[in-house]
């Protein structure tokens, strides 16, 4: 988009949109939004950043633009042959429960529900078994303070108590992500600088040829095991 003021009315549409959604948008719903404008990757990776960093919970984002439109297939094709495994031997397991009283009744009905909704949340790289534990931990946070509720408001709390899980994993990913750049980049530095001088370099001299402080220098040093010193 070259119109930068367009762009930023654009910005301020996409945050009425997710504000009137309380603050929850999937990635690919924040695609769609510009599908019409022709960003680059990258731009769109700093869309979604921007939306993060006014408090938006962005679903589905995982720090890089992917194809993330998935076929039913595609998203059962999510699990791992032992996720698959797992899955159906906890639904036998459900089957066997007991289902005398009403709260078991009750119970038995919403678990299988809630593997559902688990399976169509998941994403690669969380074990599935993780994500159903989380839906059934709000499944009985919920079903034991709200017993009239009805089946629409459970499940839109385990799906959010799903989305927690998975926003916090995400961001996790984003800040190793960030953190393995940091640590690549001061490795670069430090070896062209000590190409230029012709020996070790000092941790000043890398804090202000990059930028940065020398604390946050000797922080990203702790991670990279290089030690920087005058000779």
């Amino acid at each position: 988009m070259a119109d930068r003021a367009q762009f930023q009315k654009k910005l301020g549409e996409l945050l009425a949109v997710a504000a009137s959604q309380n603050n929850k948008m999937t990635s690919q719903e924040v695609q769609a939004f510009f599908q019409d404008d022709n960003l680059t990757d990258e731009q769109m990776n700093l869309v979604h950043e921007f939306l993060m960093s006014q408090k938006v919970e962005v679903i589905g984002y995982t720090g890089t633009i992917e194809n993330t439109e998935k076929t039913e297939q595609e998203e059962k094709d999510t699990l791992s042959q032992q996720e698959k495994d797992y899955v159906a031997e906890y639904l036998i397991d459900i089957e066997k429960m007991a289902k005398q009283t009403e709260e078991e009744v009750r119970l038995a009905y919403y678990l299988p529900k809630v593997v559902e909704e688990a399976v169509k949340l998941h994403m690669p790289g969380i074990f599935i078994g993780d994500v159903i534990q989380e839906g059934n931990v709000s499944l009985m946070l919920y079903l034991g303070e709200n017993k009239k509720a009805t089946e629409a408001e459970v499940l839109e709390q385990v799906r959010a108590g799903i989305r927690v899980m998975l926003e916090s994993h995400t961001e996790e990913k984003r800040r190793d992500k960030k953190m393995v750049e940091r640590v690549n980049d001061l490795d670069e530095t430090i070896k062209s600088m000590k190409e230029e001088y012709g020996r070790k370099v000092s941790v000043d001299e890398v804090a202000e040829r990059m930028g940065i402080t020398e604390d946050t220098v000797e922080d990203i040093l702790k991670l990279a095991g290089e030690e920087v010193k005058d000779e």
